[in-house]
C-alpha cells in the first residue's frame, strides 16, 4: 500500500509532468509560441554577442519569460474559446483580441528594453 508521502510525491511529479507536456505541446504545435521562441533565441544571441552584463541579461530573460508566459496563456484562451464557440461571436473576438494585446504589449516592452540595452553596447 502506498504511503501518504508517495501520493504527495506523485501529485507533485504529475504537476511537473503536465507543465512539461504543455510546454512541449506549445513548442511543437503552436506557430505563435514557436515564433516567440525564435525571437527569444535571437534576443539572447544578440545579448551574448554584445556581452550584456549579468543584470542586463537577467532583466532580458525576465522580459522573455513574461512574453512567453503571455503567449502560452493567450494560446490557451484561444483554444478554449475555439472549443466553446466554434462560430464567430463578438464576445469571443474581444476575448481573443485582449489576449493578443497582452502578448503584443509585453513583447513591445521587452523589445524596448532590449534595444535600450543594445544601444549601451554599440
Amino acid at each position: 500500500m502506498p504511503s501518504p508521502q508517495d501520493s504527495a510525491f506523485r501529485r507533485v511529479y504529475m504537476k511537473f509532468y503536465y507543465a512539461f507536456a504543455g510546454l512541449i505541446d506549445g513548442i511543437l504545435h503552436d506557430f505563435s509560441i514557436q515564433l516567440q521562441f525564435c525571437f527569444a533565441a535571437f534576443a539572447l544571441s544578440v545579448a551574448l554577442i554584445f556581452h550584456f552584463t549579468v543584470i542586463e541579461l537577467s532583466i532580458l530573460m525576465v522580459c522573455i519569460g513574461l512574453v512567453l508566459c503571455f503567449e502560452y496563456l493567450n494560446s490557451a484562451v484561444e483554444a478554449m474559446i475555439d472549443h466553446l464557440e466554434p462560430k464567430f461571436a463578438p464576445d469571443a473576438k474581444v476575448a481573443k483580441d485582449l489576449g493578443a494585446a497582452s502578448v503584443g504589449l509585453s513583447a513591445l516592452v521587452a523589445l524596448i528594453i532590449g534595444v535600450m540595452f543594445l544601444l549601451n553596447h554599440i
